[in-house]
């Protein structure tokens, strides 16, 4: 009995190697075989490349390296230039001529003098010039436009006139006529409280039919002044002073002059 056991056993055994080798024979498919294949391939491939280190800091250039591309940026700056020198070399022909204001158009743009200074009784300060004035109140006109404050609102008013030069005519001019010339002669004062620089006093001879038939100026003979920019010039009249003007006007048969009208022009410099 132990003999034909043993024997059973041991073909048991026989038959489940065989039919195990069977089954791991079948199992390798086409597919499976592929994936078998690859498996193998894949280690006589590179290995992948570290992963960087986010935390490292990068690194800094060497003092003197440019950030950019040099070339680029120098020949951008060099284009530049020479749009640069184009337009300069147009204004320098006169073909860009910078604009100028006329003296007419100055005279239309009326800017208000604030001559006063004017407190309320609720503290408020009005600064303009009054324009109007009576026992009810005033009129004043500021840089926005025209107040009219009650006299009793008023606390006080303070002439606030900021420092400058005013020349004026201290007399009617002399005038000695002749058949072929006028010789004018008058005195100016500066009233204001700053020096008036290179002063000049302009006359307009004028027709009956009030036509301009000569103009002429003359600068007066005043302090000698040296400025700033090195020029010197003995037209200045500081404050308070005088200075007296001559000026001969050469005139033709034809001329009728009938009034004269004076003008007088300075400068303000340092």
């Amino acid at each position: 009995m132990n003999k034909y056991y043993l024997t059973i056993v041991l073909t048991c055994q026989i038959m489940t190697q065989e039919n195990n080798s069977q089954v791991s024979d079948s199992l390798l498919s086409e597919p499976n075989k592929q994936i078998q294949s690859l498996a193998d391939s894949s280690k006589d491939q590179r290995p992948l490349p570290d992963i960087r280190n986010i935390n490292k800091k990068a690194d800094k250039l060497e003092l003197g390296d440019p950030f950019f591309e040099l070339k680029t940026s120098i020949n951008t700056l060099t284009k530049q230039m020479d749009s640069l020198k184009q337009v300069i070399s147009v204004y320098e022909k006169g073909k860009g001529a910078m604009p100028t204001i006329d003296e007419e158009l100055l005279n239309l743009i009326k800017i208000p003098q604030l001559r006063h200074r004017i407190e309320l009784q609720n503290g408020t300060i009005v600064n303009g010039e009054i324009i109007n004035e009576d026992e009810l109140g005033i009129i004043i006109q500021t840089s926005i436009g025209q107040l009219s404050i009650e006299r009793d609102r008023i606390v006080e008013i303070i002439e606030d006139i900021s420092p400058t030069a005013k020349v004026e005519l201290v007399n009617e001019p002399f005038i000695n006529a002749y058949p072929d010339k006028e010789e004018i002669t008058g005195s100016i004062k500066n009233i204001g409280s700053k020096r008036a620089d290179f002063v000049r006093v302009i006359v307009n001879l004028w027709s009956p039919t009030t036509e301009l038939i000569h103009q002429d100026s003359v600068f007066i003979s005043g302090e000698n002044q040296k400025y700033y920019t090195g020029i010197q010039s003995d037209t200045a009249l500081e404050p308070g002073a005088t200075s007296k003007f001559r000026l001969v006007i050469p005139l033709s048969e034809e001329d009728d002059i009938s009034y004269r009208t004076y003008q007088i022009r300075w400068e303000v410099y340092k």
